[in-house]
């Protein structure tokens, strides 16, 4: 007679019915359908049952004093600037006012919106302002990875490395990893328990370690990649939403938070893999002697370890040309930028010439926008600068311009990996003809298309949230919640991770959950003073520490294979488990270190502020 089976515990029948539930989700490239689908039919409801959301304004509180006319106006400092009202916190005190007419939805299911649907759904795709910027990153980052650079200067680092310092130098390894797409899941993670075994360590720590760094660490990395491009796209969108002008957000925006991040998590996965999983594994199951066999077939051949040589100087050469091209007085990628202007996004517009550093005549009446361009200069008339004309008053500059640099990052990224790794392929033997090189480009090409696919919806979606209003609607109501809630914004951004969290056990893949999220908290966030770039460095927060133990991650069953290399009779429960202290240690460290640059007040990137202000 067989024993009965024993009952599963708890946690693995939560786990159980966590996989199988989103196993039966459909794809993110079809929610985003759903998503269409249904603002389509909100917007036809809203329209029909007429929904109204009175759109606000934050305004701040000044001290106020009795004019000579007896009117009340600001009472103004030695400066000549109002003297503001300040909290016991020492912040100024804002209300609220309306704005315009109240906000009505816009149905699609018209004849001028059926209409619109159809004339628009190429330009909603090919509009989508984090298409492009994937798509050139990943010609040059594909075909690096194609020629092999990227593995071996993982296998490079990771066989350079003394045994004390494994452990470190792994997690560093897989938190940069992203550069290169997923292939970090590939190379690291057999690579890193065959080098733990090859030691005398536990092979199962070394790839629990590893799979930390790749995962965990998505969010953050030494270099800008192209999920950074696509983040910033989106970002940008939804900032329109509520503030037109505000300045595009570069892929670069949270290039210092994510630098700092990769040392956050490479001190949190030393920390869990030696002193909580490798304790844990040996009092489980002793440790072989050392067997070096296993990264025998690991190691660089002579070619590759010339080739990674020559690939560094390439790049080296390469940052030089550009460092030239930005520093150098005159050059052309120095000094500020002009603003990029969406199309649309001006109700009214002229041309003046304005010279920096004067001011216009005060225009009376209704709120105007001007294009404003600086002096003509050899027959050429560079981009202007958006100026905002109020009634009875200066006017000012709406948007912060950008250095040139910065709105040029992702050729530079392109440039940065192609060239490397044509010299990387060259040395090696893999490009030795046009048609390597072309099948390398279409490798890049290649990675990318399921996101293209996502893109497509992603973009209808969008656009059907702006057409009907009720992106704008959404904002000024969950902005109005937020405000009259009036929680701290540490606590608020807390949060916001913790939501981030919950939605990967739903919805998988960072740039999908990202292009629902991000149209709806961005605007919200915006109306209570946080920057969409503080908004996105907490996603990538959320998003990159449940990578590690979500069932939703298709990686997941490649390392379960690892594992079971190891440890025969383990399944998904049993990496899960093994995985989830470092979920938790890497979210309550990472949040801590967020909260800790909130309190600093550093910028996230280059020109990336932490706070938006909403006062007008």
């Amino acid at each position: 007679m067989q024993p009965a089976p024993a009952k599963a515990s708890f946690t693995t029948r939560l786990l159980d019915f966590t996989e199988r539930l989103g196993n039966k989700l459909p794809e993110p490239a079809l929610i985003f359908v759903f998503l269409a689908a249904l603002v389509i039919v909100a917007a036809a409801i809203g329209s029909a049952v007429g929904w109204k959301v009175q759109p606000i304004r934050v305004v701040g509180v000044y001290e106020m004093t009795t004019a000579s006319d007896g009117s009340q106006v600001k009472k103004l400092d030695a400066n000549k600037k109002p003297i503001p009202v300040l909290d016991e916190h020492g912040h100024q005190k804002r209300t609220t006012e309306n704005i315009g007419q109240p906000l009505e939805p816009r149905s699609l299911l018209t004849s001028e919106g059926i209409y619109w649907m159809f004339s628009s759904m190429v330009r909603n795709f090919t509009g989508l302002p984090a298409l492009g910027l994937v798509f050139v990153s990943m010609l040059g980052i594909g075909l690096a990875e194609k020629f092999g650079l990227f593995s071996a200067l993982m296998r490079f680092l990771a066989l350079l490395t003394p045994a004390k310092l494994l452990t470190p130098v792994i997690v560093f390894i897989g938190a940069n990893s992203s550069v290169a797409s997923d292939a970090g899941y590939i190379i690291l993670p057999p690579l890193a328990a065959a080098l733990y075994l090859a030691v005398g360590r536990h092979p199962v720590a070394g790839l629990a370690a590893s799979f930390a760094g790749v995962a965990g660490g998505f969010g953050g990395g030494l270099f800008p990649t192209a999920a950074d491009g696509f983040l910033a796209g989106v970002a940008t969108q939804s900032a329109a939403i509520i503030d037109p002008a505000y300045p595009a957000v570069q892929a670069v925006h949270n290039q210092f938070f994510k630098m700092g991040s990769a040392v956050v998590v490479m001190f949190a996965g030393w920390l869990v893999t030696d002193f909580l999983i490798e304790p844990r594994l040996k009092r489980q199951q002793a440790v072989d002697s050392a067997d070096t066999s296993a990264i025998s077939t690991m190691a660089l051949t002579r070619l590759e370890t010339k080739g990674l040589a020559v690939a560094g100087v390439v790049l080296v050469i390469v940052l030089a040309s550009f460092s030239a091209l930005v520093f150098f007085k005159n050059a052309p990628l120095s000094g500020v930028g002009m603003p990029t202007l969406a199309s649309g996004q001006i109700p009214a517009a002229v041309s003046a010439t304005f010279h920096q550093g004067t001011t216009l005549p005060d225009v009376p009446g209704d709120r105007t926008l001007m294009l404003v361009k600086p002096e003509t200069k050899g027959g050429i008339t560079e981009p202007g600068w958006l100026i905002e004309q109020n009634p009875g008053s200066k006017p000012t500059v709406l948007e912060r311009p950008s250095d040139k640099w910065s709105q040029v990052i992702v050729p530079a990224i392109f440039l940065c990996f192609l060239l490397p790794g044509m010299a990387f392929g060259m040395v090696t033997g893999a490009l030795r003809s046009q048609k390597d090189f072309i099948e390398a480009l279409y490798h890049g090409i290649r990675s990318i298309v399921p996101v293209l696919a996502i893109a497509f919806f992603m973009g209808q979606f969008v656009n059907y949230f702006t057409y009907t209003g009720l992106d704008r609607m959404l904002a000024f109501a969950g902005g109005k919640l937020l405000l009259a809630v009036d929680l701290p914004l540490p606590l608020l951004i807390s949060l916001f991770i913790l939501l981030v969290i919950a939605g990967d056990f739903v919805m998988s893949g960072m740039l999908s959950k990202f292009g629902v999220m991000a149209p709806i908290f961005i605007p919200m966030f915006m109306m209570v003073g946080i920057s969409p770039e503080l908004t996105t460095a907490a996603y990538r927060i959320g998003d990159s520490v449940v990578n590690i133990v979500t069932p939703l991650n298709s990686y997941l069953l490649i390392i379960l294979v690892v594992l079971q290399k190891y440890k025969k009779d383990a399944g998904l429960g049993s990496l899960i488990s093994l995985m989830l202290p470092y979920s938790i240690v890497f979210g309550l460290i990472w949040t801590g270190f967020l909260l800790l640059w909130m309190l600093v007040g550093a910028p996230l990137g280059p020109d990336a502020p932490l706070f938006y202000s909403p006062i007008k």
